[in-house]
């Protein structure tokens, strides 16, 4: 089993007169691995025609931390969750290496998605002709955003039960405890969106909040479409302007969590419209390709199922 290092290259301009090797690890993480002694380095930040750094094992590097530390002055090493060359279905993770369409498992499915999103985009934009998103009117409540809240957090069950599945993770009846599974692997809570045209409204984390000892009640917009789908005459009020878009924008970050974050696809353009999207990236989940000591060698990733 091969594991896979990040680190931090401290690259100097002076580093940079050699540009093969150390353009592309001018950048803020880069990963490395061992095998079949050679070592390999790989730029965290995708650069077009740009080649792992390889060098075969010696006695003056014995080991993989020796030589980053030596060629790339590599600081904060840790541990990669994954192996070189491994990725899920359906969870997303930087660089580009691997192409989105490896993580489509179902292209229907995707479609459709995309489809529901626009759906759920525009039935918001509606309502936001009535009620004004911002600060005064964050709670307000009533029919048409207990609609959009339900529909929305319906969806939001739709991708949590396809991703579960998809990793062979089965249940007669899924529940908030087995949903929050995803909310590490999948780096949820590190998803901010705003509304791009309403700038008086605050922006959120709709999973910041997800505790997997209290799975329902800490995520308040889930826990408020539950009561008012339940019971509608006793929870109506929990219908508010702010559980709805949070609802919204949680639809987005699971399909953006599924298969990535694109700001110049024309399939992404009715997301792109709507809300402004920021990610604080998992340098120890991105997804790093495997590459054999053949320099001409392709590099390599293969389907993995994740483990709850």
């Amino acid at each position: 089993m091969n594991k896979l290092l990040v680190f931090k290259p401290n690259i100097t301009l002076r580093d940079l007169s050699d540009p093969y090797y150390y353009g592309p690890f001018y950048t803020s993480y880069a990963f490395a691995y061992e095998d079949n002694d050679y070592y390999y380095a790989l730029p965290g930040k995708v650069k077009l025609n740009a080649l792992p750094r390889t060098e075969k094992k010696t006695s003056r590097y014995p080991t993989l931390e020796d030589w980053i530390k030596e060629h790339f002055k590599a600081t904060d090493i840790r541990l990669s969750k994954h192996q070189p060359g491994q990725f899920y279905k359906r969870m997303w993770h930087p660089p580009d290496y691997l192409p989105r369409k490896k993580l489509i498992s179902n292209p229907e499915g995707f479609t459709q998605s995309l489809i529901v999103i626009e759906l759920l985009i525009r039935k918001m934009q509606e309502l936001f002709l009535t009620v004004e998103p911002c600060r005064k009117n964050l709670f307000s409540f009533g029919h048409k955003i207990r609609e959009l809240l339900l529909l929305a957090c319906m969806e939001v069950e739709t991708s949590w039960v396809g991703i579960l599945k998809e990793h062979e993770y089965t249940k007669n009846r899924y529940k908030t405890n087995d949903y929050v599974k995803l909310l590490e692997p999948m780096c949820l809570a590190n998803y901010e969106l705003a509304l791009r045209w309403y700038p008086n409204f605050p922006s959120f984390k709709p999973f910041s909040c997800w505790n997997v000892n209290r799975p329902t009640k800490s995520l308040y917009w889930y826990d408020a479409y539950n009561a008012t789908k339940h019971d509608r005459e006793a929870h109506l009020n929990r219908a508010t302007l702010l559980n709805a878009v949070h609802a919204v924008g949680a639809v987005v970050v699971m399909f953006s969590a599924q298969y990535g974050i694109e700001q110049n696809e024309s399939l992404f353009n009715i997301i792109n419209s709507a809300f402004v999207i920021d990610f604080e990236y998992c340098p120890e989940r991105f997804y790093i390709p495997f590459r054999r000591e053949n320099v001409s060698s392709s590099l390599e990733f293969s389907e993995a199922k994740y483990s709850f």
